[in-house]
């Protein structure tokens, strides 16, 4: 039987359920979010860049078995982008021609309105992932302090189809956001925090990072060691150090890879560009002298 490579692919969006890594340190966060959301509490997961929360958040929504939905936070979301809107009107009109010489006409206009992501998946029982929830603004957001707490979405649009929309059995919510961020971010009021179970994001073990990145990109867990020990050392900002660089050199990598070899002069070029790009006053020379002194250590034990 002959096996086909598959072709590579990196913009697989969401798809992350075939990429998701996990030892003991992920699944013990994994598995206390699940039994959280799953007694309809909802979760977040709040940390820097680079931690990895959307795509946790993403596991334990497709592990709750039902549709999963995600809309993320902006500060162009009003009231409406969380309720519904109307989008539109519809007339229709009858004309009785039942008696030849007397006409009748009646029109009839309708409103056409469009629920809401978050309405849609309160109605059908779909699971919410609300991505960076925290760039939309606080009055947008406090929509769901009833939501969070009742499961109730209050309808203030008069045109609204109903007053408010309970929550189906099955709905749940999970948010994530970055509250370091410098820009674009609102502060989380206390009434909505009070309303769910927040799990701060902390980096996690070089061990744990490594086979992230490996899944992520499918190169050898010995190369995504060496990238994200590289990433660590030479580090010198919280955004430089997240998983997300080690994750682009290791991509690109593993594009080199699938044609020749990737050589340690290579990989020193493609980790600088990358920090250079993040703040990190680095050379070439630099990253290729830590490279060289990293072998040589690994070779010494």
């Amino acid at each position: 039987m002959n096996c086909v490579p598959v072709a590579y692919n990196p913009w697989l969006g969401l798809q992350r359920e075939h990429r998701f890594f996990e030892n003991e340190e992920v699944a013990a966060l994994v598995q206390r979010a699940l039994f959280y959301a799953r007694a309809g509490v909802p979760v977040h997961f709040q940390g820097t860049a680079g931690r990895g929360k959307t795509a946790v958040a993403m596991e334990i929504a497709n592990r709750l078995g039902r549709d999963v939905r995600v809309m993320t936070g902006n500060d162009w979301l009003d009231v409406d982008d969380m309720i519904g809107k109307q989008v539109g009107q519809t007339t229709s009109s009858v004309v009785d021609k039942y008696i030849q010489r007397v006409r009748r006409s009646e029109a009839t206009l309708r409103y056409d309105w469009k629920n809401s992501m978050l309405a849609d998946a309160m109605v059908h029982g779909h699971t919410l992932v609300y991505d960076e929830f925290t760039r939309a603004s606080a009055q947008a957001n406090g929509i769901l302090l009833s939501v969070l707490e009742e499961g109730v979405l209050i309808a203030t649009d008069p045109l609204a189809p109903g007053e408010h929309i309970e929550a189906h059995p099955d709905f749940r919510i999970i948010l994530t956001s970055n509250p370091d961020d410098y820009s674009g971010v609102n502060a989380t009021p206390d009434a909505l925090l009070d309303r769910m179970i927040t799990f701060h994001m902390p980096r996690y073990s070089l061990e744990t990072e490594g086979g992230v990145v490996a899944t992520r990109t499918g190169i050898p867990t010995d190369l995504s060691m060496r990238i994200v020990k590289l990433v660590t050392a030479l580090s010198t900002t919280e955004k430089a150090c997240s998983m997300r660089a080690a994750i682009m050199i290791a991509q690109i990598a593993a594009m080199r890879l699938r044609s020749a070899k990737l050589s340690d002069a290579l990989l020193a070029q493609i980790g600088a560009d990358v920090l250079r790009g993040r703040g990190v006053d680095v050379t070439t020379g630099q990253v290729a002298r830590y490279l060289s002194q990293s072998d040589e250590k690994e070779t010494a034990k």
